[in-house]
């Protein structure tokens, strides 16, 4: 024991039981928990359900806010922003998008759920809270496919291709064309920016476009234009065929040649058609061509002329002599070029088998002098007459004549435009027309195109007339027989006392037989009489009554009907024409401006 004022002495207490040690000591640390959770929960209760400090939504500050607070504010600040106009550029080129045509929107509620922490123990947001916030990017909705759809509009007006470098040769001189970069956008990089800098980026976003780089450089087109175009025309080359010659000349070849992209460099290309068609008349000169057999008639009976092979040059041939030859100087210029031998389109042995022997169709009309008439309606029996029509084909006078001008030997005469005689080169074709249509169609061929005149003219077979007008109205048949068909057009001229005429004869094999009849007219329509004070005009004093007909058209073979065809054909009046005021100043009778055919015009 001690005692006052003695010697110190340290007494040892014997240690308590270890059961009493560990419960103090699960005490104290329970005090320890206890403590940290009050001071934790005081940390969430104070710093929880709320926007952390800091943080700002595309520029919009939203630190300290309530969830509601901080929705608010960015529903009245940044979601307009959202709808406006956006601006990008590309290319060097700016450019407006509306957002929803690009298929972006603002997502209020997910934007502010990114930016706001709410009240909770998870330790990973209560440190962001402590820790205060930053710059949140805004969510968006987006619609994929509408992104690619405005993405691939604006790549149309984008992208550019690179202009290619090349050298011409128009006027047998060459001109160096410098070429220039294109550019295209990157859509998927331009729609991937677009989600990640909407209402982040102020201003035009940038959109990646790529250089789009010519295939040939400004470099090697000076280099071409040195070592092959200079000296390409530098002179006429003298092209060879045999013991006989001619010069191309530097005219001539130029318009035919041109300098394209091969291997980052430029390479000559020479088109052998386009030469062979500028030499033309100087090719007649060195080689001989090929002559089709045709049919001659003598004595009232169809001969065979025979056919003649041609020895003629290629025009791939033509093109590869003289492209080696340009490169080179002086006497070196010299393409020798060998002919090869050439067949005719239509042999002896061809035409010997379409069975040309007999007439199977045949027609005549007459006409009244005009010498308009006499110089169009020969000059229009003179381009089909020799013509042959192979089994299946078509015969088209419009193919055959040609454009009615003056260039092709036509004259200018009386044509029916809106049912009233004007003046117009090629007037009085459709006597052809007519003719020839009679003839196919008593030797049985297939109508494939005709029509009749808007009124009846009186020299003409009732609903059996066709006429014609370039570009709009044309004659067609078909031959619809295995032999083929050699058209005779022969044409008798008129005189102040004498009518004309042309014949049209189908030379073929009898293949159909061929039987018609022609209704009486019927719904008779009387004309009326119209005043004209348009420049141009003229008179028609007679006028004639409009009606209807119909034309019928049996068709056999070997003694059966094989075809049965109606043609219903209907005139318009031929209204009486005085070219002038109406009398007394009354006004123009309202038929006047009516359209009077069922086609704007006929060459008569």
């Amino acid at each position: 024991m001690f005692e006052p004022g003695g010697p110190s002495q340290l007494i040892t207490l014997p240690p308590p039981p270890p059961e009493r040690r560990g419960r103090i000591i699960a005490l104290a640390a329970a005090g320890v928990v206890v403590a940290l959770f009050g001071v934790y929960s005081i940390l969430v209760f104070a710093f929880g359900d709320r926007v952390p400090r800091g943080t700002t939504v595309a520029g919009v500050p939203l630190g300290g806010l309530s969830r509601s607070a901080a929705e608010a504010r960015l529903r009245d600040q940044l979601l307009p922003e959202a709808d406006k106009p956006l601006k990008v550029t590309a290319g060097g080129q700016t450019y407006t998008l509306d957002p929803a045509d690009v298929g972006l929107a603002l997502d209020l509620q997910a934007t502010t759920d990114a930016a706001y922490v709410p009240r909770t123990f998870n330790p990973v947001r209560l440190a962001r809270a402590l820790g205060g916030g930053d710059e949140t990017p805004p969510v968006l909705t987006v619609d994929q496919s509408q992104l690619g759809k405005a993405m691939k509009s604006l790549a149309a007006k984008v992208d550019k291709p690179a202009s290619e470098g090349g050298i011409t040769f128009a006027g047998g001189t060459p001109k160096a064309t410098t070429p220039k970069a294109g550019q295209q956008l990157d859509q998927k990089a331009a729609g991937l920016r677009l989600q990640q800098e909407f209402l982040v980026t102020r201003g035009p976003i940038a959109l990646p476009a790529a250089e789009r780089k010519p295939s040939v450089s400004a470099a090697e087109v000076q280099k071409a234009l040195q070592d092959f175009a200079t000296p390409a025309m530098s002179g006429p080359v003298t092209v060879r065929v045999g013991d006989k010659s001619f010069d191309a000349t530097p005219e001539e070849i130029g318009s035919a040649l041109k300098m394209v992209g091969k291997g980052g460099a430029l390479a000559p290309k020479l088109d052998g058609k386009a030469l062979e068609k500028n030499v033309a008349k100087k090719l007649k000169d060195v080689q001989t061509e090929p002559v089709d057999a045709t049919v001659k008639i003598s004595g009232g009976k169809p001969t065979i002329v025979p056919s003649k092979q041609g020895h003629t040059v290629p025009p791939d041939r033509l093109a590869s002599a003289v492209l080696a030859a340009l490169p080179k100087s002086g006497g070196e210029r010299v393409a020798q070029v060998q002919t090869v031998t050439t067949d005719p389109k239509v042999t002896t042995k061809l035409l010997q088998g379409f069975g040309i022997k007999e007439v199977v169709g045949e027609f005549t009309t007459y006409y009244p002098h005009a010498s308009y008439r006499n110089t169009n309606i020969g000059r229009a029996a003179e381009l089909i007459n020799g013509a042959l029509i192979k089994p299946g084909e078509t015969f088209s006078l419009n193919g055959l004549v040609g454009e009615r001008t003056a260039e092709n030997g036509f004259t200018e005469g009386f044509v029916i435009k809106g049912g009233r005689l004007r003046e117009e080169l090629g007037g009085g074709v459709s006597q052809v027309a007519t003719t020839t249509y009679n003839a196919g169609f008593f030797a049985g061929m297939e109508d494939v195109e005709h029509r009749p005149h808007g009124f009846y003219i009186p020299r003409y077979p009732v609903g059996r007339e066709a006429t014609v007008y370039w570009g709009s109205l044309d004659l067609r048949w078909r031959n619809n027989t295995p032999y083929g068909v050699y058209i005779e057009a022969k044409r008798t001229l008129s005189t102040p006392g004498s009518q004309g005429r042309i014949r049209v004869r189908l030379w073929s094999t009898k293949y159909w037989e061929v039987k018609t009849k022609t209704t009486d007219r019927y719904n008779i329509r009387p004309p009326k009489t119209l005043y004209d004070e348009k420049p141009g005009c003229v008179d028609q004093p007679d006028g004639a009554a409009g009606f209807d007909v119909d034309v019928h058209r049996w068709i056999y073979l070997d003694g059966k009907l094989a075809k049965s065809e109606t043609d219903h054909v209907k005139y318009n009046p031929e209204d009486k024409i005085v070219c002038g005021p109406a009398p007394d100043n009354k006004p123009p009778d309202k038929q006047q401006n009516r359209g009077l055919t069922p086609h704007p015009v006929a060459q008569d």
